[in-house]
């Protein structure tokens, strides 16, 4: 019996570039196309695919954080993050949090195809790229852009989203937005874990 996916991405060229690449090549079926987690979650429940391919950034949440509510609607499913982070924390929060594997979207159709058949098998698959992050994060530090620093200082400071947003002459969305990449790239789910984990790396000036 071939493989069943569920491909969960918002941006539709993508999802349906993947989706091609994938039936092209016979290795499974595409069962549907996802753009938000909620749709994700009913689609896993009412299709039982089996595997997951889920990116990161989704319009209405962090699809690590969704990990758990989606095996719940499924409990044999399994979920391979294929997202554009390559930071050594947050590929070690998908793993934790129960992903089968990380496939980052700059890999090759060869390794996609791998990655998805040695989930298939039972195996965890974690791509070369994302393998040598994680193996030299020790000594490298998270990258920040300026602006996402000037954030983190003021979240460290007390400021709220609100607070930041004014202060920083920026709406509330896209400070919002500011934070959940932060949140991503550090490999944290929350404010105090954020100052934590700021303050322990001497992110912040």
């Amino acid at each position: 019996m071939k493989t069943t996916i569920l491909i969960a991405d918002d941006h539709q060229v993508v999802a349906e570039g993947i989706a091609q690449i994938i039936e092209k090549n016979s290795i499974a079926e595409v069962k549907a196309i996802t753009h938000t987690l909620d749709e994700t979650v009913l689609k896993v429940k009412l299709l039982q695919p089996d595997i997951l391919l889920l990116d990161i950034s989704m319009p209405d949440g962090d699809g690590i954080e969704a990990i758990p509510l989606i095996t719940k609607a499924c409990p044999s499913i399994r979920i391979i993050m294929l997202t554009y982070f390559a930071e050594a924390a947050v590929i070690q929060r998908s793993m934790e949090n129960g992903a089968w594997g990380y496939l980052l979207k700059s890999t090759n159709t060869e390794e996609l195809l791998l990655g998805i058949q040695t989930v298939a098998e039972g195996e965890h698959y974690i791509c070369e790229e994302a393998k040598t992050i994680s193996a030299s994060s020790k000594e490298t530090l998270p990258t920040l852009t300026i602006r996402e620093r000037e954030i983190l200082r003021l979240v460290v400071e007390g400021y709220t989203m609100k607070e930041i947003a004014s202060k920083l002459y920026l709406s509330f969305e896209t400070v919002h937005s500011y934070m959940k990449y932060i949140r991503q790239k550090l490999g944290c789910n929350n404010v105090a874990s954020l100052v934590r984990t700021a303050i322990e790396k001497h992110l912040i000036n």
